[in-house]
């Protein structure tokens, strides 16, 4: 598993690799010598299967048998079948020769992206007559009579295919033989280079089972490097809690198998239990100073286990002359970057560009274009907004949010402590207070951080046996609740009701948005049980934690209503009974939007290609942003770009001498079966990956045991990946492998495909690119609709709303709907506004799906993305237009520049050096007349120029009616007379 040549591993075979149609044979195969020529002639076949979830729909899997031509043999009859070993005879048809043994052929089906391997059955393809001629059809002394053809090498259809060295399994008989040998040992201890990770190989390897058990274990290091090891463990009888220890060296050593630091900076431990029989592994790193002196170092490694005695292993290292660079992480191979589980950078509460520290005068907490004044009881009383209404600028007056404080309520009178505020770091304040009541004590902590994320808990402590029935109310002013979006509904106008009851099991819902464009809120509802569910087609695999507080006893939800100029939104636990000493915490989040002005200039600006290209064909388009998805040359594997380091870094620095920058595909929703570190975090149980069904790809069924979430398949590179968890360690790895993406490789940025970590992570990511270059980070994130069953019907803005605080541009791409056909909820341009366009957010983006749709797209400032749509006319037109220039005024403001008096047909527009130029579009049913004309209600005249594919060009004397169709619109320069 992610070696680069397979190793000796085979007690019996040698080992190598092969070519052959593996869609046909599979990956594995023994090659047998035939010695002469005979009707038929026996083989016995060592292959030693591990057969963790290997196995056909009929129980055991075909075994074919290819002459030295290639040419099938189809007298083959396979009299035993085990997972140790196969007993097979066959007609060596092209007499002597070495003949291949395909032992694990499969059929890859369903889509190409997210195949099934389905083992092929046994088959019988033996003529009868000739089995009964060669003795076949009785007892096994036919067999054994046979003349023998020898089983001499193992080979893997490619090195990442292979078995060896420790996925060849050990006989009963060999387990039993060491077993007798040290009867009474609790455990053996088998140390191993890092060249060889055990992984999820869950039976003892053969080569452990042929080495001395204990013998000393002696590697070698370059100074400065993170040098890895493994200890193996053979459990003879039942061991709890598995750790080990390095005595003896004088170099900082940890064991990432045991624990470490997870991705919010908290030390955690991690247990191992192995069952008796059962093998692990324990990974070990030494930290060797780049002053360290060379020569050798005696230590040891010591294994406990509860209650059981330790055992130790001998460890000689021996550090190089040589030293090496960033502890090795340069060098994938060396598994140096496993480092990087345990990393903090950029785990701290400084400010990232373009928020700025949040002020604290009393209780009155102010941030970019945002202020909340806190309550004695530590809840917002007070939401206001300066964002203007075209949400371009932060500096505009202040605005109302909320109708009343924020209340919540346990269903009786509280006596409120003291407030105590702090602030950790200019980019987070944080509170705590007490209240009392009868039967009940409640803890109140809330923390405001500088992109508008604020979160309370409060912890319900019975003091008494008790029931309670608790409200949270979030009274909204009417005039600013003018859109929703969360729960059920996709984006649209804010309802007067609407009824929520929680349904974790196949709904992806916590969360409500309402506002409008320069002012709202994000309501998300959790508890301590949070964890990160799955998206992107596996929520069923790892849906929500159903909050045990919010959702109570199975009666809560949420409400909205609306009365008297205010809706009111509230979460509701249902009636909660709670023993004394028993308490339940109720977290919710509020994201305050938009997070941060629009910047229309760079939305115009960046032309980006999102297609592989080489910088001079991008540059010669037009493009100055190229996106290198994965599966291209430069960025070959899926999601680990620093595989392919010098390839990406020549491509890059090309790129920039023309002019373009360059952002790579890189998450870490699912990772490369190419990357070293995969059987590292592969033994680390659920940790790193999701636990799952199982199945999909052969090479995820032949390595990753029977328990994981298989991945995206890119076949056009032979690229597999296993689909990683929602919240761990290696999103502490992502970020320092983003640091040096950008620092070293000299990206400028990233392309997300739907995102599976939190806005932890993210700000992380967004300070790592922003401290490790000289120019501002670009990151944009597309998403498929997961507003469908599959996702768990949320929609991508809402479900990733934490995250676009660090993001500068959307791509809400597949299954979106930009026509709304028969009513859909295209058709409606709250859905736009609120679902697609990303700017309640402080966002713009692009269209994808059948290209969007180019007149809508453009009064939010959208066009498609380049090279799928050729974009260019558009380009064309608005550096004639000088748009970039210009300031953008949105259709959405209260007091629009350019109206068109239909309510369906809107208008935004631009004032710059170019004059001034407006954007229509149509959502009306049927073909439209508008006459336009000033705020002030005063005609003007329009000039249409003529774009490629979007209009012809057309001139509008003053008044005159401009028809514009259902679903099209006009780019327009008003109070044009001349070309542009």
């Amino acid at each position: 598993m992610g070696g680069t040549e397979p190793r000796a591993g085979h007690p019996e075979l040698e080992c190598g690799v092969g070519i052959w149609d593996q869609d046909v044979y599979g990956n594995h195969r023994l090659l047998v010598d035939v010695r002469a020529a005979a009707p038929a002639v026996a083989a016995e076949l060592p292959w030693r299967r591990q057969d963790v979830s290997v196995r056909s729909v009929t129980g055991d899997v075909d075994v074919i048998v290819l002459a030295p031509s290639g040419l099938r043999v189809h007298n083959t009859v396979a009299l035993e079948v085990t997972e140790e070993r196969g007993r097979i005879a066959f007609e060596p048809v092209e007499g002597p020769g070495a003949y291949a043994v395909h032992y694990l052929p499969y059929a890859h089906t369903g889509k190409p992206y997210y195949p099934q391997a389905v083992y092929r059955p046994a088959t019988r393809t033996a003529d009868p007559g000739w089995a009964h001629r060669c003795g076949l059809t009785g007892s096994a002394g036919g067999w054994a009579a046979l003349p023998r053809a020898e089983a001499f090498r193992y080979e893997a259809a490619s090195a990442v295919d292979s078995f060896a060295p420790l996925g060849f399994a050990a006989t009963a008989e060999e387990c039993e033989a060491l077993r007798q040998a040290h009867r009474g040992e609790p455990f053996l201890l088998f140390g191993e280079d890092r060249a060889h990770p055990l992984g999820r190989y869950g039976r003892l390897p053969a080569r452990w089972a042929r080495a001395t058990p204990g013998a000393p274990f002696a590697g070698t290091a370059d100074r400065g490097e993170f040098y890895a090891l493994q200890v193996g463990v053979y459990a003879l009888t039942d061991l709890a809690g598995v750790r080990a220890e390095v005595r003896g060296l004088p170099f900082a050593v940890r064991c990432p198998s045991t624990g470490g630091i997870d991705a919010r900076g908290d030390a955690f431990e991690r247990r191992v239990d192995v069952a008796a029989g059962g093998v692990t592994a324990l990974w070990l790193g030494v930290d060797v100073p780049e002053r360290a002196r060379p020569g050798r170092y005696e230590g040891e490694i010591a294994v406990h286990t509860d209650g059981g005695p330790e055992r130790v292993l001998p460890l000689l290292l021996t550090v190089d002359e040589a030293s090496v660079a960033g502890h090795g992480a340069g060098e994938p191979g060396r598994l140096a970057r496993l480092r990087w589980l345990d990393s903090t950078f950029a785990q701290d509460d400084e400010v990232v560009p373009p928020f700025a520290p949040v002020k604290a005068d009393g209780h009155r907490l102010a941030l970019l274009g945002r202020t909340v004044e806190l309550g004695p009881d530590g809840l917002p009383h007070r939401i206001a907004s300066t964002f203007t209404p075209s949400v371009t600028r932060a500096d505009g007056p202040e605005r109302e949010l909320l109708a009343a404080p924020l209340a919540f309520d346990v269903g009786r009178p509280l006596d409120h402590g003291p407030l105590a505020l702090d602030q950790p770091g200019p980019a987070r304040v944080r509170w705590s207070t007490r209240a009392t009541g009868a039967d009940v004590l409640v803890r109140t902590e809330g923390e405001l951080e500088a992109d508008g994320f604020l979160v309370l808990r409060a912890t319900v402590e019975a003091t008494a046996d008790t029931e309670l029935d608790v409200t949270l109310d979030v009274p909204v002013r009417e005039d600013v609740a003018r859109y929703a979006m969360g729960l059920g509904l996709t984006g649209r106008a804010c309802p007067a009701a609407y009824d929520w009851t929680w349904d974790t099991a196949t709904r992806n819902q916590d969360a409500f948005w309402l506002g409008d464009p320069a002012a709202g809120l994000q309501l998300s509802l959790r508890d301590e049980h949070y964890a990160r569910p799955l998206n992107t087609n596996y929520y069923r695999e790892k849906p929500l934690a159903t909050p045990r507080s919010w959702a109570g006893d199975g009666q809560g939800g949420v409400r909205l209503r609306t009365a008297g100029g205010v809706r009111s939104l509230a979460a509701y636990s249902g009636p909660l009974r709670l023993r004394a000493g028993e308490s339940r915490r109720f977290e919710f989040r509020l994201l305050l939007t938009p997070f941060k002005p629009l910047d229309p200039a760079r939305q115009l600006g960046e032309r980006y290609f999102h297609a592989y290209a080489t910088p001079a064909e991008v540059a010669a388009y037009g493009a100055n942003v190229v996106n290198l998805h994965h599966a291209t040359p430069p960025n070959p594997y899926i999601n680990d770009p620093l595989l392919a380091a010098e390839t990406l870094r020549a491509y890059t620095d090309e790129a920039h001498r023309l002019g373009v920058r360059v952002k790579v595909y890189d998450t870490v929703r699912e990772l490369t079966r190419h990357t070293p570190e995969l059987p590292v975090l592969a033994a680390l149980g659920d940790e790193i990956f999701s636990p799952g069904p199982g199945g999909g790809h052969a090479w995820l069924q032949e390595h990753m045991g029977g328990s994981y979430v298989p991945g995206w398949v890119a076949s056009d590179v032979d690229d597999v990946a296993v689909v990683t968890s929602g919240d761990s360690r290696w999103h502490n790895s992502y970020v320092c492998g983003i640091e040096r993406l950008r620092r070293v490789v000299g990206v400028d940025g990233l392309y997300l495909d739907d995102v599976a970590y939190d806005r932890v992570t993210m700000k992380r990511v967004r300070k790592a690119l922003a401290r490790s270059g000289d120019s501002a980070p670009l990151v944009d994130l597309h998403s498929c609709n997961q507003f469908r069953e599959a996702d768990g019907f949320a929609s991508s803005a809402n479900l990733y709303a934490e995250l676009l605080p660090y993001v500068d541009r959307l791509w809400l791409g597949e299954l979106f709907d930009y026509d709304g056909e028969g009513g859909a909820d295209g058709a409606d341009p709250a859905y736009w506004l609120v679902e697609i366009s990303g700017i309640p957010f402080g966002l713009m983006g692009e269209m994808l799906e059948g290209g969007g749709n180019p007149w809508r797209g453009l009064v939010f400032g959208m066009t498609a993305r380049a090279p799928m749509t050729d974009v260019r006319p558009l380009w064309r037109a608005f550096d004639r237009l000088r748009l970039p220039e210009a300031e953008m005024t949105g259709w959405w403001t209260d007091e629009p520049p350019v109206r068109t008096g239909h309510d369906a047909v809107l208008a935004t527009t631009w004032r710059g050096p170019g004059g001034t130029a407006t954007a229509l579009a149509s959502w009306a049913p049927d073909p439209v007349d508008v006459t336009l004309t000033t705020d002030d209600g005063r005609p003007v005249a329009a000039y249409a120029p003529a774009i490629e594919g979007f209009q012809p060009e057309r001139r509008f004397a003053p008044g005159e009616p401009v028809p514009v169709a259902p679903g099209r619109g006009l780019l327009l320069r008003i109070d044009a007379r001349e070309e542009v």
